[in-house]
């Protein structure tokens, strides 16, 4: 296959993969991660985004979030435009952070937890004016917002060097 199809396809194709995992991890550990005192999001889509926003074009990959940000919506949301504003917000801040930060695991976890912070308060904002959810905003930060950070932070450790690894191949092709 061509060099300049693999990479065109790959990142969406990945990404997709990722966010598809994102509903299947949700379901397949929704009693332990909803069943509890806490709430823990897996944010599987946001981790690969942040990676992708390290290593390839800004271009790109602000047309690949807004694609995902309107599928997310779409599949697992229902009200479309929250995730199609965020994920481009997410891609842009990361894109604009690579200019004077190298990736290593060190940079590259702080901005996830930024981004995922974002993400998630965001959120927050958005279903509490929509009157969609009841949660305080300290219960938020303390049984959804740190519980979902610590899962996430866990997956990217362990997801990190294979990821870091494939976006370096992506970004020569």
């Amino acid at each position: 296959m061509n060099s300049n199809l693999k990479s065109s396809f790959l990142p969406p194709l990945i990404l997709f993969v990722f966010f598809l995992l994102d509903g299947v991890l949700a379901a397949l550990f929704s009693e332990t991660l909803y069943g509890s005192d806490y709430i823990l999001v897996p944010r599987l889509t946001v981790i690969l985004l942040v990676m992708m926003s390290f290593y390839l074009p800004r271009n790109r990959m602000l047309v690949i979030a807004i694609l995902f940000g309107l599928l997310f919506d779409s599949y697992y949301v229902g009200v479309l435009g929250i995730y199609v504003a965020l994920f481009p917000i997410i891609v842009y801040i990361t894109e604009k952070l690579t200019k004077v930060l190298h990736p290593n695991p060190i940079v590259v976890g702080m901005m996830f937890i930024i981004d995922l912070s974002l993400v998630e308060t965001t959120l927050y904002f958005f279903y509490t004016i929509l009157k969609e959810t009841t949660m305080d905003f300290n219960t938020f930060m303390v049984e959804r917002l740190g519980p979902t950070l610590l899962l996430n932070v866990v997956i990217f450790i362990f997801l990190y060097y294979p990821l870091q690894k494939l976006m370096m191949k992506l970004e020569k092709m």
